[in-house]
């Protein structure tokens, strides 16, 4: 949010006299140079004229006012016959990163009009390459736990802080995107695999199939209050369709949840942005996920997994990145009597740094 208001603090505005003499024509253009795809406040003014049009060379956008101001919005097609994706070139290792598209202004005054060409300047991005990401960092959590039982009685509550290690590797390259990732701490651990396979594309937008395997250690739950706790190993497993662009995956999935004591059907929602792998790099990587896992052999379980998880990398360097994240966890145990059940809940505030190496 900052980067935008800061972003946004920062637009120029490029104001340019094509016609000089006692009757101007000035053109102000905002930003000076958008950004492919940005759009643009392009204002006319002659003091005067009784009417103003404005049109791309092949004549297919056209703009015009019945005064002596005219005020439009230019997109990022403007002139463009049909939508394309450019992007900069190397020529000498030089990068060629300015794209003109050409324009005509008509100001008519008492039945006279005159015809000025004018050129649009746009920004263009240039295309990344990379398709292979590693990444190693170092966070703290700031956890806050509790386990509650009949009557809502608190068995268990704790907060403190403490340090977690992270390593992923990530690739994107061709109708594949695998991303392996995990984490070691002193009371929880882990290890992940997110594999997605493009089916079949649609013009930027692929559909395909995403499948997520991972494990977990977790050894702050207190085996002394209640047998059920004791194995705190849990594995999930889920596969379901996804939508991809080049370093952005989003999917729904089905699978299953198992803790060696019960085994649950799993609905999870998972969306992974990499800004280091995005058709055009971005500042920031995101990820995303939100699972409910239920069942346990009963006609209607009360056995409870809800995981919503939300991760930040925001790039303050090329290869440095800080880290934000936010975890809320919460269980359900069944017991003898529904109102003695066990519930737990972790929530997680993580605060750090990573170090990423691409090509």
């Amino acid at each position: 949010m900052a980067a935008v208001v800061l972003l946004g603090c920062g637009v120029s505005t490029q104001s340019t006299t094509v016609q000089a003499g006692p009757e101007p024509v000035t053109v102000r253009l905002s930003p000076a140079v958008p950004s492919a795809g940005q759009p643009a406040e392009l204002t006319i003014e002659s003091s005067g004229a009784d009417s103003i049009l404005f049109a791309s060379e092949n004549g297919l956008d056209r703009y015009s006012a019945a005064h002596g101001k005219l005020t439009a919005w230019l997109t990022g097609d403007f002139g463009d016959s049909v939508a394309l994706n450019r992007f900069a070139v190397r020529h000498d290792g030089r990068l060629l990163d300015r794209l003109v598209k050409p324009a005509w202004i008509t100001v008519c005054r008492e039945g006279s009009c005159s015809r000025i060409y004018h050129e649009i300047p746009v920004s263009l991005p240039e295309e990344n390459h990379r398709s292979v990401e590693l990444t190693a960092g170092y966070n703290t959590v700031f956890a806050r736990r509790s386990i509650r039982g009949g009557g809502r009685t608190d068995l268990f509550r704790e907060a403190l802080n403490s340090g977690i290690w992270s390593v992923q590797a990530e690739v994107s390259r061709h109708a594949w995107s695998a991303r392996l990732q995990g984490f070691l701490g002193p009371d929880d651990r882990g290890v992940g695999l997110d594999l997605s396979r493009v089916l079949k594309r649609a013009g930027e937008l692929s559909y395909g199939l995403a499948m997520h395997l991972d494990a977990e250690r977790s050894e702050w739950l207190p085996e002394r209050e209640s047998p059920v706790l004791a194995d705190r190993t849990v594995y999930r497993a889920g596969i379901g369709p996804s939508l991809m662009l080049r370093g952005v995956t989003a999917s729904s999935q089905l699978g299953i949840y198992a803790d060696g004591d019960h085994t649950l059907q799993v609905v999870s929602t998972r969306i992974s942005i990499n800004g280091n792998l995005t058709e055009v790099r971005l500042p920031i990587s995101l990820s995303a996920e939100k699972t409910f896992a239920f069942g346990g052999g009963a006609i209607i379980s009360r056995r409870r997994e809800a995981l919503e998880r939300l991760t930040a990398s925001v790039h303050l360097l090329e290869d440095v990145a800080l880290n934000l994240g936010l975890t809320a966890h919460r269980s359900a145990w069944p017991t003898d009597q529904p109102a003695d059940d066990l519930r737990a809940s972790e929530t997680l505030f993580i605060l750090g740094a990573q170090y990423s190496l691409s090509w």
